[in-house]
C-alpha cells in the first residue's frame, strides 16, 4: 500500500484582491488559533507559508507570544521562513530573490530555526537559475507548483533540478495539483472518495513511490485534531495516510533514484502560469525594476564606502527599504494581479523605499562634502564599482552661468533650466536676520567625461568659460555613426548597417487588450495597428547625432470602439533616437496614454527571420526558440504564447546579424519571423475575465467562483499617465560572446552619483538643509579615494553590500554570466585585506579560485 505524507500548512497571500492590512486582521485570529492548537497537540506541526514577513506583522499585535513561538519553532512544530515574502521568480532580479532569502533567514534567526527548503508553492513559473540562488543561500531543495510539464520535463513530480551549468543541483518537489490538494481535511467518505484518494490516484500516474499531499489553502486556518482526522481517514481510504512534514518527505525522496532536469518551468499544463503577466500594471513593475537597480547598483555600494570612511548609518535602514521592495515583489504583487486598493499600497511602499534610498545617498554625500570642505564650484563624483571607470557621468550643477568648463575632464551641458531671482528672501546670519534679493541661477545637466578610481570617489572643479557647444540642425533627415545610419522616409525609419538596409526598422504598434490583470488577450479579428511618424528633426551634438520623431493618429478609444472600428481618439507619441560615436542606438519613447484596454509595443524589424533569442536572466543567459502553437488546446490550459521574460538584455540572432536590446523599463519580449517586440504598456479594466481568446474557460483570480464578483481595476488602465520607455540597441555579427553583451549591460547600468555643495537651492536634494555635520573625523583627507581598484576588465560584479552579521566588513559577489569557467585571482584583487569565501547568508564555504559558468561566488572582506 502506498504511503501518503500529509502536511498541514496555510498559503498566506499578503495581499491580492484584499490588502495587507486585511490579511493582518485575518492573521489575528488564525495565527493565534494555530499557536494554541500546536501547544495543545505536541505531535502536530504547521507550515507558515515559507515567508517570515507575516510572522513579523503578527508579532506587532502580540509581542507577548514570542516565547511560545520560539518554543514551537525549537520543537519542530511551527515552520517559518526561509523567505521574507513569497517572491515572484521571473520578474524579480537575481539579487532581489537572493535578498528575499538573505533577509528572511536573517530575521528568522531571532525566532530560532527556519524551514530549510526553498518553499514557493504559488509562483507563476520559475526561472532556470533558481537552483543557483537556492544553493547560494544554503538551501538544497525546493517545493513548487506551476510551470512543470510532466512527461516532457520529467516523468515524476519528484526530481533533481540543475542550474544552467548543471552543477548547482537541488531536490525538487512539485505539487501537481497545487498547495490546496488536501484542503479541508475531513474523515468522511465523500471527502476521501471524492477528493483525497483521486488526488493520490492522479499523482501515482507519474511516480511509483510514496506521495506528498499538502493540506491547506489560501488564508485557511490550521486543521484541528490533525492526527485524529488522518487516523479516521485511514479507515476510509485505499492508501496509507500519515501525518508528516515537508522535511520528512524530502528525506525519503533524496534516497530515491531521481531524474535530472535543466531549464525553466513556464508551461501551462497542470496550472496557469500567465505567460503575458509581465506587462500587467507596467507603472508598478517599472518602479520595482528601477528600485532594484537603485538599491543594488547605487545605495548598497555607497553604504559600503560610508562605513569604510566612518560615516555611521544603520544597515537596518537599508534593510527597511529592501523589505518594502520585497513586500511589493510577492508573486501576486509584482505580477500585478491585484485590486486597485492593493496597487495603491504597492505604489506607496515603493515611494517610501525610494525616499529611504534618496535620503541615505543625500546624507552620505552631504556629510562627505562637508568633511572635505568642498567649494560650490567643486563636484564629488562616486564610482560604486570596484572597476575603474572611464566614460561619461551625468551630473547636476547649479551655477550663475550656463557656460562652464571642468578642469581635467571634458564636459557638455545637455540640459538647462533658469531659475529667476527672488526678492525679500530671509537670510539667517550670526548677526541676526536680514532680507535679501536672491540671485537667479541655472540648473545644468552636464555630461562629464571622466576617469574614476574603483569603489571610491573623485572631486572635479569647474569654472565659467566662454566656450559653448552648439547643436547643429541636420536637414537631410538622417543621423549616422561610423557603420550605422538611420534615415526618415515617408513616415518610417530605415536602418543602414554596413550597407545592409533594414526597411521600417523601428516603430510602435498598438492593439486591443481584451484580457485582465493576469493575461493579455487580443480581440478576435481585430488587427494590430502600426503607428507611423509624421514629423522628424535631426541634430548633430558633441559625440552623438539625434533624431526626434513625432506622430499623431486617431485610434479607437475603447474595446467597444475597436470592435465597431471607430477611430475616435487622438493618440500622440514621440521617439528620440541617438547614435553614439561607438554606433550604439539609444532610444526614448514618450506618450500620454489616452486609450483604454490596449497594448503598445516597440517593434524592431530585422528584415531576416530570427532563429533564436538569447535572453538575459539571473547570472546568465538562456537560449529560447519559439514553440509551435498548433492544437495547443490538446495539452495546455492556456495558450503557451511565445511571450517570455528577460533580464535587461534580449539578443536575437538571424543568419547575417544579431540585434541586441537593453532596457531597465520592461522585462517582456516576443519574436516571430523577422520581428522583435518589447512591451511598453498593456492596460486593462478587470481583475479577472472568463473565456479569453488566449485563456478559455474560467476567469483567473476567482472572480467567477460562486459568490465572487467581477472586480474593476481602473488604475490598471494607466489612463492619462505620461509614459516613458528607454532602451539601447546594438547590431553585431551573428556570433557574439556573452561576455561582450554583459560588458555592454554593465556599462549601461553604471549610475551617475554626484553631489555639489551649494547654497542656491537646498531642495535639489530633499533633506539637504537638515543633514547635520558631526565633528568625528573620517578616514579620508584627499579629494580622491578608492577602497578597491580591480584592473581586470573581465570580472563581473553582481553586488557589493555591507555585511549583515559583522561590523566594518562588506560582501562582494562576483558573477559569471558566461558559458565557460572564469578565473578569480582573489589574492591579487584583495591585497592587504582579509578575505573569506562565504555564501550569501555569510556562512563559510570551500574556497575556489574560479567561478563556474552561469554562477556566482561571494566573499567577505574585512
Amino acid at each position: 500500500m502506498t504511503n501518503v505524507h500529509i502536511v498541514n500548512h496555510t498559503h498566506w497571500d499578503r495581499e491580492w484582491y484584499f490588502t495587507s492590512m486585511d490579511a493582518l486582521v485575518l492573521s489575528d485570529q488564525l495565527f493565534s488559533d494555530a499557536i494554541e492548537e500546536l501547544k495543545q497537540h505536541p505531535e502536530a506541526s504547521f507550515v507558515l507559508d515559507g515567508q517570515l514577513s507575516i510572522l513579523d506583522d503578527y508579532l506587532q499585535l502580540y509581542p507577548e507570544k514570542l516565547t511560545d513561538i520560539k518554543k514551537l519553532i525549537a520543537d519542530k512544530q511551527l515552520f517559518i521562513g526561509p523567505w521574507y515574502t513569497q517572491s515572484d521568480a521571473f520578474f524579480a532580479s537575481g539579487e532581489s530573490i537572493l535578498r528575499n532569502a538573505m533577509i528572511g533567514i536573517f530575521e528568522s534567526k531571532k525566532y530560532g530555526d527556519y524551514l530549510p527548503i526553498g518553499y514557493l508553492p504559488d509562483t507563476f513559473g520559475f526561472n532556470a537559475q533558481i537552483p543557483v540562488i537556492l544553493k547560494e543561500v544554503g538551501l538544497d531543495s525546493v517545493i513548487m507548483w506551476r510551470g512543470l510539464h510532466l512527461n516532457k520535463h520529467v516523468k515524476s513530480p519528484y526530481f533533481k533540478w540543475a542550474s544552467l551549468n548543471g552543477k548547482a543541483v537541488v531536490t525538487a518537489l512539485n505539487l501537481p495539483q497545487g498547495y490546496g490538494t488536501g484542503m479541508l481535511l475531513e474523515p468522511t467518505t465523500e471527502y476521501v472518495d471524492g477528493r483525497l484518494d483521486p488526488a493520490v490516484d492522479f499523482i501515482k500516474q507519474y511516480t511509483a513511490g510514496e506521495v506528498l499531499i499538502p493540506s491547506g489553502n489560501d488564508q485557511l486556518a490550521i486543521i484541528h485534531d490533525f492526527s485524529k482526522k488522518v487516523d479516521a481517514i485511514n479507515e476510509l481510504g485505499k492508501y496509507e495516510y500519515q501525518v508528516s512534514t515537508y522535511q520528512d518527505f524530502l528525506n525519503y525522496v533524496k534516497e530515491q533514484p531521481l531524474e535530472v532536469y535543466q531549464g525553466e518551468f513556464r508551461e501551462p499544463v497542470l496550472a496557469r502560469v500567465h505567460k503575458t503577466i509581465g506587462s500587467v500594471r507596467m507603472d508598478l513593475k517599472k518602479a520595482i525594476f528601477h528600485l532594484e537597480d537603485q538599491l543594488v547598483q547605487r545605495i548598497e555600494p555607497l553604504m559600503v564606502i560610508a562605513e569604510q570612511i566612518g560615516i555611521k548609518l544603520s544597515n537596518r535602514l537599508l534593510m527597511q527599504a529592501w523589505k518594502k521592495l520585497l513586500e511589493s515583489q510577492a508573486h501576486d504583487s509584482l505580477a500585478g494581479c491585484v485590486s486597485d486598493s492593493v496597487a495603491e499600497d504597492i505604489k506607496h511602499r515603493l515611494k517610501e523605499a525610494q525616499e529611504i534610498c534618496d535620503s541615505i545617498e543625500n546624507t552620505i554625500m552631504k556629510q562627505l562634502t562637508d568633511y572635505l570642505e568642498l567649494e560650490p564650484n567643486e563636484v564629488l563624483v562616486v564610482n560604486p564599482s570596484p572597476k575603474p571607470f572611464d566614460g561619461i557621468k551625468k551630473v547636476t550643477i547649479l551655477s550663475s552661468t550656463n557656460k562652464i568648463c571642468f578642469t581635467g575632464a571634458d564636459s557638455v551641458v545637455v540640459k538647462q533650466k533658469y531659475v529667476d531671482s527672488r526678492e525679500n528672501i530671509l537670510e539667517e546670519t550670526p548677526a541676526g536676520n536680514r532680507f535679501i534679493t536672491e540671485p537667479g541661477y541655472y540648473i545644468l545637466t552636464v555630461e562629464l567625461t571622466c576617469e574614476l578610481p574603483g569603489l571610491g570617489y573623485k572631486v572635479f572643479s569647474f569654472e565659467e568659460c566662454l566656450e559653448s557647444t552648439e547643436r547643429i540642425n541636420l536637414t537631410d533627415q538622417q543621423i549616422k555613426g561610423t557603420q550605422v545610419a538611420l534615415t526618415f522616409t515617408d513616415g518610417k525609419v530605415d536602418l543602414n548597417y554596413r550597407g545592409r538596409i533594414f526597411s521600417d526598422f523601428l516603430s510602435l504598434t498598438d492593439e486591443a487588450n481584451a484580457g485582465d490583470t493576469y493575461d493579455f488577450s487580443p480581440l478576435a479579428e481585430v488587427q494590430m495597428e502600426s503607428l507611423i511618424f509624421d514629423h522628424c528633426e535631426c541634430w548633430k551634438e558633441p559625440q552623438q547625432e539625434k533624431m526626434i520623431l513625432n506622430g499623431r493618429v486617431k485610434l479607437p478609444r475603447s474595446l467597444t470602439d475597436r470592435k465597431a472600428k471607430r477611430y475616435n481618439q487622438e493618440f500622440a507619441y514621440q521617439v528620440q533616437l541617438t547614435i553614439t560615436i561607438d554606433d550604439e542606438i539609444r532610444g526614448k519613447i514618450s506618450f500620454k496614454n489616452s486609450l483604454l484596454n490596449h497594448r503598445i509595443r516597440l517593434q524592431i524589424n530585422n528584415n531576416q527571420a530570427f532563429t533564436h533569442a538569447l535572453a538575459g536572466m539571473p547570472f546568465g543567459f538562456l537560449t529560447r526558440e519559439n514553440e509551435t502553437l498548433e492544437n495547443w488546446e490538446e495539452s495546455y490550459i492556456e495558450m503557451p504564447v511565445n511571450v517570455n521574460p528577460f533580464e535587461k538584455i534580449i539578443s536575437c540572432a538571424s543568419t547575417n546579424q544579431r540585434l541586441s536590446l537593453f532596457t531597465q523599463d520592461s522585462k517582456e519580449y516576443e519574436y516571430q519571423d523577422d520581428k522583435l517586440w518589447i512591451t511598453i504598456l498593456a492596460t486593462t479594466d478587470s481583475l479577472g475575465k472568463p473565456d479569453l481568446l488566449y485563456r478559455p474557460g474560467r476567469a483567473s483570480g476567482d472572480t467567477t467562483k460562486k459568490g465572487h464578483i467581477m472586480m474593476d481595476t481602473p488604475l490598471a488602465q494607466q489612463f492619462n499617465q505620461n509614459i516613458t520607455f528607454r532602451f539601447a540597441l546594438r547590431i553585431d555579427e551573428p556570433e557574439i560572446k556573452e561576455s561582450t553583451l554583459h560588458h555592454w549591460r554593465e556599462a549601461l547600468m553604471q549610475p551617475s552619483i554626484a553631489y555639489q555643495k551649494q547654497t542656491l537651492n537646498y531642495f535639489i536634494h530633499r533633506i539637504d538643509n537638515k543633514i547635520q555635520t558631526f565633528e568625528q573625523p573620517l578616514s579620508v583627507e584627499t579629494k580622491e579615494y578608492s577602497i578597491l581598484d580591480f584592473e581586470n576588465p573581465n570580472l563581473f560584479i553582481s553586488s557589493i553590500h555591507r555585511s549583515y552579521y559583522m561590523e566594518k566588513a562588506f560582501v562582494i559577489r562576483f558573477e559569471n554570466p558566461m558559458g565557460e569557467v572564469m578565473d578569480l585571482p582573489i589574492t591579487e584583487l584583495f591585497k592587504g585585506k582579509k578575505v573569506e569565501r562565504i555564501n550569501a547568508i555569510e556562512e563559510l564555504v570551500p574556497y575556489d579560485s574560479r567561478i563556474d559558468s552561469y554562477s556566482v561566488a561571494t566573499f567577505l572582506i574585512k
